[in-house]
């Protein structure tokens, strides 16, 4: 780990730390994880933790907003910053993957588009992902935010 990265992970743990407690959870713990792409995953563990992410995620998002701007640009440009809190966003991952094959599989049976509900940015792109490797299908967004939403449909 670089001194950088170090001195991200720090500062990360600081504010993230003070936020869970302002809501409330009971002797915060964050762990550090890098994804594929080198990006930091920071993890929110403690009691009272589901407080953190807040009606359809909303709350989470905002702190991950929050950390994105407190680590700033790192060694080449800006670095990603994800923020989970009680193993939501698993969660949340396992569930949207199933709704995405769900949909492909009825996209194709029926041989109709299925339109999805509105999601936010990062749940449409997990849906995107989900389906990416299917020939049988192909997705794509539609509407303005905050309303956008996926479309499902039989590939040609």
């Amino acid at each position: 780990m670089t001194q950088d990265s170090a001195q991200d992970e720090a500062r990360l743990a600081t504010v993230l730390e003070a936020v869970a407690a302002a809501f409330g959870v009971d002797e915060a713990r964050v762990a550090f994880a890098r994804d594929e792409e080198g990006g930091l995953l920071a993890s929110v563990e403690g009691d009272g933790a589901g407080a953190l992410v807040g009606r359809n995620g909303e709350v989470i998002d905002a702190i991950q907003y929050i950390a994105s701007q407190v680590v700033g640009r790192g060694e080449g440009g800006r670095r990603r910053v994800g923020v989970d809190a009680g193993g939501y966003r698993a969660r949340r991952e396992a569930l949207l993957t199933d709704l995405a094959n769900r949909a492909a599989n009825e996209a194709v049976e029926f041989q109709e588009e299925i339109e999805l509900d509105a999601m936010t940015p990062h749940d449409r792109r997990i849906v995107h992902m989900a389906l990416k490797e299917r020939t049988d299908v192909v997705t794509r967004s539609e509407g303005e935010e905050p309303r956008r939403r996926i479309v499902v449909e039989p590939a040609e």
